[in-house]
């Protein structure tokens, strides 16, 4: 999936996005950013009202860590920085992809898709971006 990443410092580059499905719903995103950059891998899932909550745990905790606080204040109101409550965090994003991916040297990266075909997963397009824990920004458009 093609992505542009601006880092912090605003540089901009394009990076690809690589997924692994394990299920209609699930599976595994992975991504580098740069050349010689930061590995980044994680799980992904489809949050649809039958969603098992155990599914979206380890997402969750991700999401709410104190890492993410700066984003609390961010003018659009989209990203819920720190989810009170699962059910609130569930609810906000049903119909949506969420990932948390883990970096190869420490940082973290938050993801959210909107998909074309739900049905078709990934391979039927949509658009989404990414918040890494050093200030950087992914876009995607797929």
């Amino acid at each position: 999936m093609p992505a542009r990443w601006a880092t912090a410092e605003g540089r901009s580059l394009d990076v690809p996005f690589t997924f692994e499905a394990e299920s209609a719903s699930a599976g595994v995103l992975f991504t580098t950013l740069g050349p010689g950059g930061e590995s980044f891998r994680g799980s992904y899932v489809l949050l649809q009202d039958a969603t098992a909550g155990h599914v979206v745990t380890a997402i969750y905790d991700g999401w709410s860590a104190p890492e993410w606080e700066l984003w609390e204040k961010q003018p659009d109101g989209q990203w819920m920085a720190e989810a009170t409550r699962f059910g609130d965090f569930a609810n906000f994003y049903t119909g949506q992809v969420l990932a948390y991916l883990s970096g190869s040297r420490g940082d973290a990266m938050r993801c959210r898709f909107r998909l074309g075909n739900p049905d078709a997963g990934f391979l039927g397009g949509g658009a989404g971006e990414c918040q890494a824990s050093d200030g950087g920004r992914v876009d995607l458009d797929f």
